[in-house]
């Protein structure tokens, strides 16, 4: 789309086509290379259980590893169910299994009613119980990453007939939601890929330039994919990157493959060679496809604003993925193209293409003679969604948002049946004296039952153990411990609730919901900011970690973080504009355009997730609201992907502007230009993200969904009625940037004076 190349453009393309074979070759090699890690990215993923680092449920998980051993905040809930029959060998048989995984050196303590004395650990029906595994696991993700060995554990002791095991809990709950994701994105891409080859055969009549396009998508899923892989060691890897580097990768990819072969095509049909025709396209759909990239590579910048690593992996795997689309662009498909030149196109249509060229071009010059009333229209299309948006309401992936045969579900339905939902992700308290002070003397332990007794009439609230239930199962001798050391017979049950220098201790709280609903999370609120965060007299400190602590602060990052990252993002997105076409009217309205396809789509999700319109026939099952993460992701995807569009539509525009067309003629030569080329790209994007949004979890399909709805208003509501009537309304004053004197540039006051006699 740039008339004149560059003498660097030039020797670039120039180069590719003078050495096609080592081209290939190097390209061959990479992949080759890579495959074998890319296969592998699906065992390192996970699901995204990382607590935010600096936060005081990370700053508690730390503490509890400090001074009760690794994984001693987040404990694996195991449910052993025994037939009724045989209720009376339960006690048994989870002593001797407690023996047997106790004597892995990766498991620190199994917890378990008869050896704390805790009845919450035996079910309502009394052939259930329920197991508290410590594993050696720092973090969240690692107890995620533990799960599988746990099963493999459990299954390999054999226990007696009718007895069965059900590891769950947040850390299983994750585990299983990656393996689950995982399946569904290999669904989506057999319903997806076939249906983009359709898309694209269609765009160019022949198999061979649709397996080329599609061949340049897989390539940068495949180095990204390795290098995302890569870059697990030092950073976790969630699930949702994977499905984003095949989502993005694929649908670029793609894209700035169909642009390239549909202006070789061009070329070939003007009457070019091969080389020439490839020379061309690359000239004029390079510089593009380069800004392109750049932009959609800026909005996955902007995520490490983000304070979360997984989602700072996701950022680099994204940055890769669009890296790697663009480079395989311009330098691969050249490659490839000097081979089989003559079976991209062997057969033109000229006419077919000449009219649907003036077909969009009409349309664009009616929109044009009424420009007012067409972008009214076109703001009347958004209101209801944009109506829709304002309405949003948060929602968290949760046990009940996985298929009824996964463990770590059917572990979920026994505890709210036998035991209670908050066993998912109890709410830990770590409870601190002053320095130099222990939490065992008595104005301490008078403040800890005070707090506990106040907790434990909390409506959310089931069960308050730890420290509070040991100091009532000692009785009134414990007022005689003071502050000495502890005597032998209570040293044994207090190493698991009071620190080895008797500072701090731990209280759990059990809710009676599950750890994200509501309720618990208002709790949680409350103990850090209410009256509970320092107890008045003993000035007892309380900071609140566990499973609901891990979820609020993840859900506070993310919304806190949305605000900088859109800062973020439309500020790198309107510099780059503004230095690519040189004007200050264009990136004003490209940004505007996106945040307006940006909110379309989250209309759209409200709609069908939050109030269920639709979603029947989706098959989904509405959760009632976004899911945080989900939100902030769509966001800065899908500003970059829309800009795609509006850089091939305008770039064409500018290019007819300034060599001599009038506004009008240049809107509408240049929409005519682009229709045909950009329609497949979107259809292409359409199919790929909405196929996601049919299969896979409630959060996969938000974000398939919201991609396919946002892309297709794009190119449809945006390039036909909001794009040419605002070109319209503008007129010149589209390409002013202000000048130092005595400059005459494109754009410019000067220059727009020098043509005011054409208009």
């Amino acid at each position: 789309m740039v008339p004149h190349p560059t003498p660097r453009l030039e020797w670039y393309a120039r180069w590719i086509m003078g050495r096609p074979r080592a081209v290939i070759v190097a390209w061959c090699v990479a992949l080759a290379v890579a495959a074998p890690f890319a296969l592998r990215l699906g065992r390192v993923a996970h699901g995204g259980s990382e607590a935010i680092r600096g936060s005081e449920s990370h700053a508690v998980m730390m503490r509890l590893n400090a001074d009760f051993g690794r994984g001693a905040a987040h404990p694996i809930p195991v449910v052993v169910i025994a037939p009724e029959e045989s209720a009376a060998r339960l006690p048994a048989v989870v002593a001797d299994l407690t023996a047997r995984l106790t004597t892995d050196a990766r498991i620190h303590r199994v917890t378990h009613a008869w050896n704390t004395g805790w009845p919450e650990l035996i079910g309502r029906d009394g052939h259930s119980a329920l197991l508290l595994v410590q594993a050696d696991a720092e973090l969240l993700i690692d107890a995620e990453n533990f799960t599988a060995e746990l099963r493999a554990l459990l299954a390999a002791r054999e226990l007696p007939s009718g007895f069965s095991t059900h590891v769950t809990g947040m850390a299983a709950m994750f585990h299983d939601l990656n393996r689950r994701s995982s399946a569904d994105l290999l669904r989506a891409e057999s319903v997806g890929v076939p249906l983009t080859l359709l898309v694209l055969f269609l765009a160019f009549r022949t198999v061979f330039a649709a397996a080329l396009a599609l061949a340049i998508a897989a390539a940068a899923v495949v180095l990204s994919s390795a290098f995302l892989y890569v870059a697990s060691i030092w950073l976790p890897v969630s699930t949702l990157a994977q499905n984003v580097i095949t989502m993005i990768g694929l649908g670029a990819g793609t894209d700035y493959a169909l642009f390239v072969l549909s202006h070789y095509r061009h070329e070939r049909r003007d009457g070019h060679t091969a080389e020439g025709a490839v020379l061309a396209a690359i000239h004029r759909a390079g510089p593009a496809i380069v800004v392109a990239g750049i932009a959609v590579a800026g909005g996955f910048a902007a995520l490490f604003l983000v304070n979360a690593r997984f989602v700072q992996s996701l950022a680099l795997g994204g940055i890769a993925v669009i890296a790697t689309a663009v480079a395989a662009t311009l330098t691969l498909l050249p490659a490839l193209l000097h081979f089989g030149a003559d079976r991209v196109l062997p057969a033109p249509r000229r006419a077919v293409t000449a009219v649907r060229s003036s077909g969009w071009a009409a349309w664009s010059t009616r929109v044009m003679r009424r420009p007012w009333t067409y972008l009214a229209l076109a703001l009347a299309l958004c209101a209801p969604f944009g109506w829709s948006a304002l309405r949003a309401q948060a929602w968290k992936i949760t046990a009940q948002d996985l298929p009824a045969d996964e463990e770590s579900r059917r572990g979920y339905d026994l505890l709210v049946t036998q035991f209670q939902p908050g066993w998912m992700g109890p709410t830990v308290l770590t409870l601190d004296a002053k320095p130099g002070r222990q939490i065992w003397e008595p104005e301490y332990q008078h403040a800890t039952l005070a707090l506990a007794s106040e907790l434990q009439r909390h409506p959310s609230i089931a069960h308050v153990l730890g420290y509070p239930r040991w100091l009532d199962a000692i009785g009134p001798s414990r007022l005689a411990i003071g502050a000495g050391a502890l005597p032998p017979e209570l040293a044994e049950t207090a190493h698991s609730i009071v620190s080895a220098d008797g500072r701090t201790a731990v209280m759990i709280l059990v809710p009676r919901v599950a750890p994200e609903m509501r309720d618990v999370i208002e709790l949680v609120k409350t103990l850090r900011a209410g009256p509970g965060s320092k107890t008045p007299g003993a000035q007892l400190q309380v900071n609140v970690g566990g499973g609901t602590a891990i979820i609020h602060d993840f859900d506070v990052e993310m919304f806190q973080s949305v605000g900088r990252v859109i800062v973020a993002v439309m500020l790198l997105t309107f510099v780059l504009l503004l230095v690519v076409f040189r004007s200050l009217a264009v990136p004003a309205k490209a940004v505007a355009a996106n945040l307006l396809s940006v909110i379309v789509a989250y209309g759209f999700l409200v709609l069908v997730f939050q109030d269920g319109h639709g979603a029947r026939l989706l098959g989904i099952e509405p959760p009632g609201g976004l899911n945080s993460f989900v939100v902030l992701m769509l966001f800065t995807v899908l500003f970059g992907l829309s800009m795609d569009y509006e850089i091939f539509l305008l770039s064409e525009v500018r290019d007819r502007f300034r060599a001599g067309a009038t506004n009008i003629m240049s809107v509408a030569g240049g929409l005519g230009a682009t229709a045909g080329i950009i329609t497949s790209a979107a259809a292409v994007m359409v199919c790929l993200f909405g196929s996601f949004g049919f299969f896979g979890l409630t959060a996969s399909r938000q974000f398939g969904l919201g991609l396919a709805v946002a892309v297709a208003f794009d190119a449809t509501i945006v390039r036909l009625l909001i794009v040419p009537a605002t070109m319209r309304l503008l007129g010149d004053w589209n390409w002013w940037l202000p000048t130092f004197p005595g400059r005459l540039h494109p754009g410019g006051p000067r220059f727009l004076a020098a043509q005011a006699g054409r208009r």
